[in-house]
């Protein structure tokens, strides 16, 4: 499956499923852990300062990862990593007990493998082509959803009696992380990566900053001016606003769709086959179709390549997104056992054809010089879609299970026609990129729908048209924006 991809990809990919499998062992452990301590309550809150600094970290990771390289910047990361995870064990063994070290070293190690995602994620798109990126990220789609199934069942069944042997093991497996990265991964930072922050502001007025603001200010502005300029890319926020949308969805079958089945769906035998029988309630539906979709995403996503080949990204995307609509469109409303697995197993389809295809898109839209601080901000999707998966929640109590199904419809169609509308501007980008061109022509930019993207990436000497050299990864020839190909099939 990936013959002939970089071998740092296929590390990463590795790295990655041992990261996914200990934030699924730890987050929730860590919850329980800590509601023991100090009571519901106060773990709720010290749980929501964990995700604040997670935020801010993301984007400090994307920023230093554009300016410091990837590799720099997830070596520090990580082996920062492996002594907190260290200390994290040590402060639950049998020698030494702290809740507050605990807690210190929890943030510690939380916010150090947020700022590791975005250099990640960047430097996967460094060295893949738009040929190889469906291919690379269905298998990092399957490895995500094999890590979900393995942490969680380890979590369950280790927690109770074997707290230390569990964050002993995360110590380990954090120091093999950091050897990995150590021994075997190369840098990839594009030549021009970092200039989108640093010419925002300028090396001269970042360096006046650092000297009026004393120590440590000189980094804040380009940063905070780099963001902005990523902010402002119109495309980008259409993939980003579709991407929320659609992540809104699928985050309801485990907060309001999970409360609904819990307080609405009556025990009843979900088969009798003759000595064999089974009852299940509410909550006992829900685990079952949350296994279900896990299995089938785990069966068949590596062949998402091949099954949907003859599809083009728009089929994919806009075909999975509605499939992804209709099947929580159906379960936040059925309390038919049949009906509910049959649109379980739509939708996990559904999200099978969409996600590697959605991925590889990311890749296209971002800009080469700032691709670790679109990933930082692309990651802050999940976390308004677990706010608003808590909203939905609350909404739920007041309106009906129809109304929560419209508007699963409306989020759904919303993010269709969004996405669509970058596919476009892909595809208008690959053909300005492919008219032959006049002497007097070469510094002009693309029309309308792909301009906008010329300006969200300001040049140095103010030149807003220069192409951006490639990288290794780049495939084609120059670039005048960062729409790179058209319509892969």
């Amino acid at each position: 499956m990936l013959k002939g991809i970089h071998p740092n990809i296929k590390l990463r990919i590795g790295i990655g499923f041992v990261q996914r499998l200990l934030d699924m062992m730890l987050i929730p452990l860590m919850i329980i852990h800590f509601s023991g301590l100090y009571g519901p309550a106060t773990a709720g809150l010290m749980t929501v300062v964990a995700a604040g600094v997670a935020i801010a970290c993301t984007f400090l990771g994307g920023y230093l990862s554009d300016v410091r390289g990837r590799r720099r910047t997830m070596l520090v990361s990580e082996v920062g990593c492996f002594v907190a995870a260290v200390c994290l064990a040590l402060a639950n063994s049998p020698w030494w007990e702290s809740g507050i070290a605990t807690y210190i070293f929890y943030l510690v190690n939380t916010a150090l493998i947020s700022v590791v995602r975005p250099a990640s994620d960047a430097m996967i798109i460094d060295v893949s082509t738009p040929e190889t990126r469906p291919r690379i990220y269905a298998v990092n789609y399957w490895a995500t959803n094999v890590a979900f199934v393995v942490g969680s069942l380890l979590a369950g069944f280790l927690y109770g009696g074997h707290f230390f042997l569990i964050l002993a093991a995360a110590a380990v497996l954090s120091g093999g992380v950091a050897v990995v990265t150590w021994r075997w991964i190369s840098e990839t930072r594009p030549a021009t990566a970092g200039t989108t922050a640093e010419t925002a502001t300028g090396a001269a007025a970042g360096t006046a900053a650092g000297t009026a603001g004393g120590p440590g200010t000189g980094w804040l502005l380009p940063l905070l001016r780099g963001y902005a300029v990523v902010l402002r890319d119109r495309v980008f926020a259409r993939f980003f606003l579709s991407i929320l949308l659609f992540t809104c969805i699928q985050v309801q079958l485990a907060n309001y769709i999970g409360v609904r089945l819990s307080q609405e769906f009556p025990p009843q035998r979900l088969f009798d086959v003759g000595p064999w029988a089974l009852d299940v309630d509410g909550v006992n539906m829900f685990g079952i179709l949350r296994a279900i979709s896990t299995f089938v995403v785990v069966c068949l996503a590596l062949s998402a390549t091949t099954i949907f080949r003859r599809l083009t990204d728009g089929q994919r995307i806009g075909g999975g997104t509605i499939v992804v609509t209709a099947g929580y469109m159906v379960l936040a409303v059925s309390n038919d056992p049949g009906v509910l697995i049959t649109a379980t197993v739509v939708f996990a389809l559904g999200e099978i054809m969409t996600s590697p295809t959605r991925q590889a898109l990311l890749a296209d839209v971002v800009h080469p010089d700032a691709r670790s601080m679109y990933m930082a901000v692309y990651q802050l999707q999940f976390r308004l879609a677990a706010v608003a998966g808590s909203l939905c929640v609350t909404l739920g109590t007041f309106v009906p299970p129809a109304a929560m199904s419209v508007l699963y419809g409306v989020f759904g169609a919303a993010s269709c026609l969004l996405i669509l509308s970058v596919l476009r501007a892909r595809a208008a980008g690959a053909r300005a990129e492919a008219a032959p061109r006049t002497e007097d022509d070469q510094v002009e930019t693309a029309p309308d729908e792909t301009g906008d993207r010329a300006e969200a990436a300001p040049q140095a000497d103010g030149d807003r048209t220069a192409a951006a050299p490639h990288t290794a990864g780049d495939a084609g020839g120059p670039h005048t924006r960062h729409v790179t190909s058209g319509s892969r099939r």
